[in-house]
């Protein structure tokens, strides 16, 4: 029994026994389906059409129970075929768009927020990552004196991101002198990378009448811009405690503690590797991946729902790693809130990052 050949009634109680065991994660039996739903079958009617569904695959059946759960391939056909498109509500969307109105204007605060939130709200472990391109490349400089010897230079760059970095001065600097500098290296640098801020620290050695400290601002923004280069798209991780208090991780403490000890670890790679990622780079879109599509033996008894999400900081010459928003919870995850609710974190995510960082600004 294909996909394709799954009648009407089948696929309409496949339907209702994934909603159910989605919501108690006890295995159903035909009596408990006939008479919550209020079916005009039989028991037997039913159970001998669930007979027909594990038959087919889209069901199993536990040594321990006369109920039946969904398979893999139960949780994936509901998923492609029957759950339909899903949205989160109108007043969850204006909530949750208020929070993060409320936060700072920051990329690294954002996908915290997002983490934070929708781990909160689904009781699984989310993970979040940033758009990132290899390259940062300066946006605007500003420097501002703490006192005759130290600024705090303030850099922002072009892919939605503010850098923050004291700065001892070799020798004193007027005010003055200081605001006239960052004004001409925001005008000199916009749009260059760190090698094109070390080639201008190259060439402000040479040129005579060059501001003495302007060759030590060039070098350690250069060093400022490599540095974080490095450390964007470190993704946020949030949601462990709620992931852990679901029924199949209470049930199995050794899998439990596996789970703890690689979200300890920050081992984003493992959670959702890069191959994945790649793959969601090339197709775009949403992914579903349940039980053993996903390459970590670990994660196969799980689901993962990854929303990819772009933005407009960066010019075309210089390409960016997609960020995206992961949601990884046991296979009887509820599908429809946990797909609408990463499609709008990621939505709202790139939105956040164009308006306030878009190349347009």
């Amino acid at each position: 029994m294909t996909s394709e050949q799954l009648s009407d009634r089948r696929a309409g109680i496949l339907q209702l026994v994934i909603q159910d065991y989605i919501e108690t994660a006890t295995p159903v039996a035909s009596r408990h389906v006939v008479e919550k739903y209020a079916l005009p079958a039989s028991p037997a009617t039913i159970r001998h059409e669930m007979h027909a569904l594990e038959q087919g695959g889209y069901l199993t059946h536990p040594h321990t129970s006369a109920g039946r759960v969904p398979s893999n391939r139960g949780y994936r056909h509901f998923v492609q075929s029957l759950m339909g498109h899903a949205e989160l509500g109108l007043a969850e969307q204006a909530q949750v768009r208020h929070q993060f109105f409320q936060a700072a204007p920051s990329v690294e605060e954002w996908v915290e927020l997002a983490a934070t939130v929708l781990a909160r709200s689904l009781g699984l472990l989310v993970i979040v990552a940033p758009p990132h391109p290899e390259r940062l490349r300066v946006r605007q400089v500003e420097l501002i004196s703490l006192n005759e010897l130290l600024v705090l230079m303030i850099v922002v760059v072009q892919e939605a991101r503010m850098i923050r970095q004291l700065m001892p001065l070799p020798q004193p600097i007027e005010v003055d002198e200081l605001d006239d500098l960052a004004t001409r290296l925001s005008w000199m640098l916009r749009g260059r990378s760190a090698p094109d801020v070390r080639e201008a620290a190259r060439q402000a050695i040479e040129t005579p009448d060059t501001h003495p400290a302007e060759h030590f601002v060039l070098e350690t923004l250069a060093q400022v811009l490599d540095r974080d280069a490095q450390r964007a798209g470190v993704p946020s991780i949030a949601g462990l405690g709620g992931m852990m208090a679901q029924p199949e991780f209470q049930q199995e403490p050794e899998r439990s503690l596996e789970m703890i000890e690689l979200v300890d670890q920050h081992a984003a790679e493992d959670l959702i590797p890069a191959s994945v990622i790649e793959e969601v780079t090339v197709d775009g879109g949403m992914h579903v991946l349940i039980g053993d599509d996903h390459p970590t033996e670990l994660l196969q008894d799980c689901s993962l729902v990854l929303a990819p999400y772009h933005s407009s900081t960066n010019a075309p010459s210089s390409p960016e790693i997609p960020g995206y928003v992961g949601v990884i919870g046991p296979t009887r995850m509820n599908y429809p809130r946990s797909i609408a609710a990463a499609r709008f974190y990621s939505r709202l995510l790139q939105e956040m990052i164009d308006a306030v960082y878009g190349v347009n600004r």
